[in-house]
C-alpha cells in the first residue's frame, strides 16, 4: 500500500469521525462500490449471526465517499477488498482518534455493499 495514500485514507477517516456521532451508534462498516471508492456508516445494532446488521444505518458523515485509486488499488474486486483490509487494519493499528473510535466499538467490518462483511475489529 503506497504510504501516500494510507496518509489521505487516514485524513479523510479523521475527518470523518470527527463530526458529531450518534450515541446509537454501536458499530461501523467500509462500504466498498464501483467505481473503486470506500465510505464508512455508523450502525445502530451489531450482530455477528446477522449478515444484515450494516444496513441499520444512523450516521453517515458528510465527507461522502474516497476514490480508491485503481494505481493503488487494482481494478478487481478481489484486489480491491484485499487491499482494503490490509489499509483499514493498519490504520486501526495505528494510535489515532479515529482508530480509538472505532475500536470503542462493538465491531468494524469492510465489504461490497451487495457482498459479505469482513470483520476487522473485534480481531
Amino acid at each position: 500500500m503506497k504510504t501516500e495514500f494510507q496518509n489521505t485514507f487516514a485524513t479523510w477517516l479523521e475527518n470523518c469521525l470527527s463530526s458529531s456521532i450518534p450515541h446509537e451508534v454501536v458499530a461501523y462498516t467500509f462500504n466498498l462500490a464501483e467505481p473503486w471508492c470506500i465510505e464508512v456508516v455508523g450502525c445502530e445494532r451489531y450482530d455477528a449471526t446477522d449478515p444484515d446488521w450494516a444496513c441499520d444505518e444512523v450516521f453517515r458523515p458528510e465527507q461522502g465517499s474516497l476514490e480508491l485509486p485503481s494505481e493503488v488499488f487494482g481494478d478487481d474486486w478481489e484486489t480491491v477488498l484485499e487491499r482494503s483490509i490490509e489499509m483499514l487494519s493498519r490504520f486501526l493499528d495505528a494510535d489515532s482518534q479515529a482508530s480509538k473510535i472505532l475500536k470503542g466499538s462493538q465491531a468494524v467490518a469492510v465489504g461490497f455493499v451487495d457482498g459479505d462483511s469482513h470483520l476487522l475489529w473485534p480481531r
